[in-house]
C-alpha cells in the first residue's frame, strides 16, 4: 500500500501539470493567497486517486488516460471543497471561541479517523503537537491555512512552514 503513495507521488511529479491544469479551470490565480494550499490539496487528491485506480499505469497511454481522469477528478474535488469553504464563510465568518475550544474533541475524533489509514497512523506518531494541530485542522476540518492562522494564532507564514514538514514526514514514512 505504501508503494502506491510513492508511486503516485513520482506519477504526480512527472505530470503536475494535471493538478495546475486543475487549478486553471477553477480560476485561481497564482498569486491567490490560497493557492498554495489548493496546490497542495491537489497533490493529495492526485495520489489519493492514483491509490484507489485499480487499472495499470504503465505506457503512455495509460499514463494519459489516467491524468485526464485525474485532473477531472481533482478538479471536482476542489470545486466541492471551494464549495463548501464557500458555505462555511455564509455561516460563521470568523473563528468562534467555541470552536477553539472543541479542538480536544477534534483531536479526539480526529485520533478515530486516523487510526483507519495505517500510514497516517504512522505519520501522526512522528509529528509534533502542533504539527498535529495543524493536521487535524486541515484534513479533518478541512480549514484553510488563514482558518488555521486564527485558530492557533500563527502566522500565515508558520502553518504554510509546518504544512511543509508534515509533508516531507510523510514522504519519509512512505518511503519505509
Amino acid at each position: 500500500m505504501l508503494d502506491r503513495y510513492v508511486e503516485g507521488f513520482n506519477l504526480y511529479l512527472r505530470n503536475k501539470g494535471v493538478v495546475y491544469g486543475a487549478l486553471a479551470r477553477l480560476a485561481i490565480p497564482r498569486n491567490s493567497p490560497s493557492y498554495e494550499d489548493e496546490v497542495h490539496d491537489g497533490i493529495e487528491i492526485y495520489v489519493d486517486y492514483y491509490v484507489k485506480y485499480r487499472d495499470p499505469v504503465v505506457t503512455e497511454a495509460e499514463q494519459h488516460k489516467f491524468n485526464k481522469l485525474a485532473g477531472t477528478f481533482v478538479y471536482k474535488t476542489l470545486l466541492k471543497h471551494r464549495m463548501m469553504q464557500y458555505r462555511r464563510s455564509q455561516i460563521a465568518p470568523e473563528v468562534s471561541e467555541e470552536a477553539s475550544a472543541t479542538l480536544t474533541a477534534h483531536e479526539y475524533l480526529a485520533s478515530d479517523i486516523v487510526q483507519t489509514n495505517s500510514l497516517v497512523t504512522v505519520l501522526y506518531a512522528h509529528l509534533t503537537p502542533v504539527e498535529r494541530q495543524v493536521l487535524i485542522l486541515r484534513y479533518y476540518d478541512q480549514l484553510s491555512n488563514v482558518e488555521i492562522m486564527a485558530q492557533l494564532g500563527l502566522s500565515k507564514q508558520r502553518v504554510s512552514a509546518i504544512r511543509k514538514q508534515i509533508a516531507k514526514k510523510y514522504l519519509q514514512v512512505a518511503q519505509q
